[in-house]
């Protein structure tokens, strides 16, 4: 739970930065706990630091395009350059340059950052709280130009059940057991239920073995 309430804080404070070098402080941090949980094969932790790293990018990409990119004397010539200007003599950076400088920032890493930025909001949340796949930027980015299908909700929930059974250990579990721990109220729903569920479970079965090729 702690673990969780510190992502949470995490992403409120990228949400709530104002500069860019907040928030690649805030990225890197992310990046070392996604690392050290994929080292610890942490999944759920190396996901979830995923996020914040991902929501990083994305708050760094929005602020990134907001900064100007030409100088206070190259504001009024059309044929300035965006990385920098002069003034008596005095070479002038631009506040993009300087953030980029400031931050270690590549040029090509500030540009995918605010292609990110880019990308519409539902797509962004889809993609971080897709359950089959691990959301990257890359893919973000590519199904922002390339949408594929959504995948079938009900299917998406049946097979995540069928995932918590086997995580959980239910296979193992003695079901005199359980059904000592519940109320009569449980009980009369369990009566109810399991049959249909057995009968939709012997029928999925079938189907599968329908669908599996022989190697």
């Amino acid at each position: 739970m702690s673990a969780l309430i510190r992502y949470d804080a995490m992403c409120t404070a990228i949400a709530e930065c104002h500069r860019v070098d907040e928030v690649k402080d805030m990225h890197d941090k992310a990046m070392a706990l996604e690392l050290y949980a994929r080292q610890s094969k942490n999944t759920e932790a190396e996901r979830r630091a995923s996020e914040v790293r991902l929501r990083a990018e994305r708050r760094a990409g929005e602020l990134l395009k907001e900064l100007a990119r030409a100088t206070a004397a190259e504001a009024g010539s059309a044929g300035g350059h965006a990385k920098a200007g002069t003034s008596n003599g005095v070479t002038c950076q631009t506040a993009y340059a300087s953030a980029l400088d400031r931050t270690g920032l590549s040029r090509q890493t500030a540009n995918r950052y605010q292609a990110l930025a880019n990308v519409p909001q539902p797509v962004f949340e889809d993609a971080l709280r897709d359950p089959v796949r691990k959301p990257t930027t890359t893919r973000i980015l590519n199904e922002a130009r390339d949408p594929s299908p959504k995948l079938d909700e009900s299917a998406l929930w049946i097979w995540g059940r069928a995932r918590d059974f086997e995580r959980e250990g239910f296979g193992d579990k003695d079901p005199a057991a359980l059904l000592a721990g519940m109320t009569d109220t449980m009980r009369d729903d369990m009566l109810r239920i399991v049959p249909l569920m057995a009968d939709f479970f012997n029928l999925f079965a079938e189907e599968l073995e329908g669908t599996h090729e022989p190697a």
